[in-house]
């Protein structure tokens, strides 16, 4: 057998949910109600547009050193090597470095270039093939 609904057995009310008022972010004031805005921080000139200096030195292993961080090398010494306009290899950034190698065809990668020399950099610094100029 089967029973029957009474619409006084079903719910058919629905929840209608209030429209809340956005919250207004409360700007600090310096006690007469003018807002105050806080100085800029300098942080630095930002890792990609450190100078770095090649000091000469080549990895003794190559086989045993990663291809990415070869390319980087290679591209400074080469630009040294043949006095490049494009690059001085006593003053250059890491975006100098990585334009080059890209455009040289030393590296080619489907990550960003920049990144892979983020990557490297405290190893090309650490094992002598490169200097932070200050």
């Amino acid at each position: 057998m089967a029973q029957a609904l009474s619409a006084a057995s079903v719910k058919t009310s629905k929840k209608v949910a209030k429209a809340k008022a956005p919250v207004k972010a409360k700007a600090k004031t310096n006690g007469s109600g003018i807002s105050v805005v806080p100085e800029p921080v300098s942080t630095g000139k930002g890792a990609s547009r450190k100078v770095y200096k090649y000091t000469g030195k080549y990895p003794e292993n190559v086989d045993k050193t990663t291809a990415q961080l070869l390319a980087l090398v290679d591209t400074i010494a080469d630009a040294k090597k043949e006095k490049s306009k494009e690059l001085d290899s006593n003053a250059f950034t890491a975006q100098d470095c990585v334009a080059l190698a890209v455009k040289g065809g030393y590296l080619s990668t489907r990550q960003d270039p920049l990144r892979i020399f983020r990557f490297y950099r405290a190893r090309l610094v650490n094992e002598g093939y490169f200097e932070e100029v200050k």
